[in-house]
């Protein structure tokens, strides 16, 4: 055998050993990655929703205080 197959033999093996695995844990890094920007969009959603719902809920107080105040009105002038 000589210095060219020990080479090109050894390439292989550390390709099999070293490159094979960079690239699968490459792989598994970025989709692990895309899930976790997936998550916080999700939650930035779900976050926006929840301020529009007390928005809603400030609103609907206000409206009510608003209510209340002409029935004490009504009620206390006769």
């Amino acid at each position: 055998m000589d210095l060219t197959g020990i080479i090109t033999g050894s390439i292989a093996v550390l390709s099999l050993f070293v490159g094979l695995p960079a690239i699968v844990f490459t792989f598994m890094h970025k989709n692990i990655k895309n899930k976790r920007e997936k998550e916080i969009e999700k939650l930035k959603y779900q976050k926006e929703i929840l301020e529009l719902e007390i928005e809603r809920e400030n609103k609907q107080i206000r409206l009510l205080e608003e209510e209340n105040k002409k029935l004490d009105k009504i009620i206390y002038e006769n």
